[in-house]
């Protein structure tokens, strides 16, 4: 089933997007809108493959939270405790860094990307150790809520350094590939890679904020150039695949997010969903407004735990609704660098 009006109606001008909803009694919904690709008048379709960015915070979670499962880390340990070489000596604890409450710094990550090309030269450890000696500096931790992409940077050192593979190997083994077998389409793909096909072209609307500001970034990839009226980018990777690495279409999401929404035990135990969703909490004992990566909010009357991703190019956003044990997800391939909350009208269709 489709809903294309729908989700035209939020993505006008030939924009790409994607969206999935798991009925919470029925099938499946999948849309689709717009140009992977605007020069080649390339539609979108529901094998397309979008970059994911922030989204895929939560899976980096996930793979935490299953170490801790197998009790080779522990929430609130200090993260220091694991990753010795830090310069951030606040005390602030594992669970507060998934929580972004760790008092880390944030610089801006736009710059943070490297060509496809220069995969095999790109070094991801001297990188790591380049933006930690570059941005020491940090607050207490537990005082207030600070999003940090150098705190997701910092889980997926730790991933590596417990579980002695790779960060993406390690996501790959114990949670892409454990769902694999659900998927009920041979076009899913939820991966590291960028597709050698089908993969939508990232554009920047010219004449918007980011847009006009784009040319004042560096683009030490040259990734950029003009298409009539938007920015164009070839393709990239994100230095860091903790904290935005995934690439994928809502297929490829769906027996991801319905696993994570139904509590299946393959990911976590009992006890690692109820702290995977949990709202935390400031020292203060103020909420803080996020669960384990989740934002916290709710549409109507049903609760839910969503993040969205944005950055050159793309924009996503998936979310879980915990009680009814469904999830949705919205890829798009135009630039997103807020949290738009697009699914709460695209999902408010289908809600009971």
């Amino acid at each position: 089933m489709t809903d294309e009006p729908a989700l035209e109606k939020i993505f006008r001008n030939g924009i790409g997007a994607q969206y999935w909803f798991c009925a919470p009694s029925g099938p499946s919904l999948v849309a689709c809108a717009g140009y992977a690709d605007r020069r080649a008048h390339v539609a979108v379709t529901p094998s397309t493959t979008f970059h994911c960015f922030s989204t895929t915070k939560p899976i980096t979670a996930l793979a935490v939270l299953q170490l801790v499962d197998k009790g080779r880390l522990l929430l609130d340990a200090p993260v220091a405790a694991y990753l010795p070489e830090l310069p951030y000596r606040n005390g602030a604890t594992v669970r507060q860094v998934l929580s972004h409450q760790a008092g880390l710094p944030n610089p801006s990550p736009l710059s943070w990307v490297h060509a496809i090309s220069d995969r095999s030269s790109f070094d991801p450890r001297a990188f790591f150790e380049r933006v930690v000696r570059e941005h020491p500096g940090c607050s207490p931790p537990g005082l207030r809520a600070r999003y940090s992409n150098v705190g997701y940077l910092l889980l997926g050192r730790l991933i590596e350094i417990v579980s002695g593979r790779t960060y993406e190997q390690y996501v790959r083994d114990e949670v892409l590939n454990v769902i694999a077998r659900d998927a009920t389409s041979p076009e899913g793909f939820l991966g590291f890679e960028v597709p050698s096909r089908g993969h939508a072209v990232g554009y920047t609307r010219r004449c918007s904020l980011l847009g006009l500001l784009t040319p004042f970034f560096p683009d030490p990839a040259h990734l950029r150039s003009r298409e009539g009226a938007w920015i164009r980018y070839r393709p990239f990777d994100l230095n860091g695949p903790a904290y935005g690495g995934l690439k994928g279409n809502v297929l490829g999401w769906a027996p991801l997010l319905t696993a994570i929404a139904s509590r299946d035990a393959r990911l976590l135990s009992r006890e690692g969903f109820e702290a995977f969703f949990a709202a935390q909490f400031l020292t203060s004992g103020r909420p803080t407004g996020h669960a384990l990566s989740w934002f916290t909010g709710r549409r109507g009357p049903h609760s839910y735990l969503g993040h969205a991703g944005g950055g050159p190019g793309y924009g996503a956003e998936i979310r879980i609704y915990p009680t009814l044990r469904t999830a949705s997800a919205l890829l798009t391939n135009t630039t997103i660098v807020s949290d738009p909350r697009h699914l709460d009208k695209l999902d408010g269709s289908w809600l009971p």
